[in-house]
């Protein structure tokens, strides 16, 4: 838990996305714009974030228009980050 805490802290695209993603699903070009930056930042950052186990691609076959969600371990995550930066 700590290396995944410390991953997203060092992490502000990482932070938004997983701050997003607690709303509702998304797919990374509706990510970028709401975080604001360019989409193959938002796509790179899903992918390690997937691979990480913080959040999960719900459409995989599909080429275009990918929706992704949090997963539990995720919302732990930026919960406890969220804590960490109110201090």
């Amino acid at each position: 838990m700590k290396e995944l805490l410390s991953y997203v802290l060092s992490g502000k695209v990482r932070r938004r996305i997983l701050k997003a993603l607690l709303e509702i699903e998304k797919t990374p070009t509706i990510l970028a714009k709401e975080i604001q930056t360019h989409q193959s930042t938002t796509s790179r950052a899903l992918a390690d974030l997937e691979k990480r186990g913080l959040v999960k691609c719900l459409t995989p076959k599909a080429k275009l228009s990918r929706l992704y969600s949090i997963t539990e371990a995720g919302k732990k995550v930026i919960q406890k980050v969220n804590q960490i930066i109110k201090q």
